[in-house]
C-alpha cells in the first residue's frame, strides 16, 4: 500500500512541477509602436541579391538606444497560413550573429530565401525599456521590415506622346 501511495504522490509532484515550470516558460512580448528615432535606435540595413534564390541582409547596429540591453536580434518570416488559434509558424528564423565593425558599431549578416522577402523582418527583442525590466514573463520587440530596403527595379517609362499636326 505504501508503494502505491508513493507512486501517486510522486506523479502528482511531477505534474505540479511541470505546470509551474510551464508558466515560467511562456513568454509574452509586446510590439513597440513608433519609429526607430522614438526608441533611440541607430542602425543600417543593406539587402543584396546574391544572384541565386537568396538574399543577403547586412544589419549594422550603431546604438541600442532606449532598448539597451538587447536580448536578441533575428531575421524572421512568418507563414501566411494561420492555425486554429490564429498563430503562425516561422518560415525563416535566423539569428543575426554580430561582429564589431571598425567604427564601434556591430555588424551581422544573414542569408535567407528570396521567396520570403515580402514577409521577412528583423526582430529586435528586449526585456527592458528605458532600463526598466518589463513584467516578469514579458518582453518587447521592434520590427524592421526587409521590404522597405529591397531595391525596387525602376519601371521603364514610355516615351512622351508626340503631338501630331496636320
Amino acid at each position: 500500500m505504501k508503494l502505491r501511495r508513493s507512486r501517486v504522490v510522486t506523479g502528482l509532484v511531477l505534474v505540479a512541477a511541470l505546470v509551474l515550470m510551464a508558466d515560467r516558460s511562456w513568454a509574452i512580448r509586446y510590439k513597440l509602436p513608433g519609429s526607430s528615432e522614438a526608441w533611440g535606435l541607430k542602425y543600417d540595413v543593406e539587402v543584396e541579391d546574391t544572384g541565386s534564390d537568396t538574399l543577403r541582409v547586412t544589419f549594422t547596429l550603431a546604438d541600442e538606444g532606449r532598448l539597451k540591453p538587447i536580448h536578441s536580434i533575428d531575421l524572421v518570416a512568418f507563414s501566411k497560413q494561420r492555425d486554429r488559434q490564429g498563430g503562425r509558424a516561422y518560415d525563416v528564423n535566423e539569428p543575426i550573429k554580430f561582429k564589431p565593425s571598425g567604427d564601434g558599431a556591430r555588424e551581422g549578416t544573414v542569408t535567407f530565401p528570396k521567396k520570403f522577402a515580402d514577409e521577412a523582418k528583423i526582430r529586435i527583442i528586449t526585456l527592458t525599456v528605458d532600463g526598466q525590466r518589463r513584467a516578469p514573463n514579458a518582453g518587447a520587440y521592434y520590427d524592421i521590415p526587409i521590404s522597405d530596403y529591397l531595391k525596387k527595379t525602376p519601371e521603364v517609362a514610355s516615351p512622351p506622346a508626340r503631338k501630331v499636326t496636320k
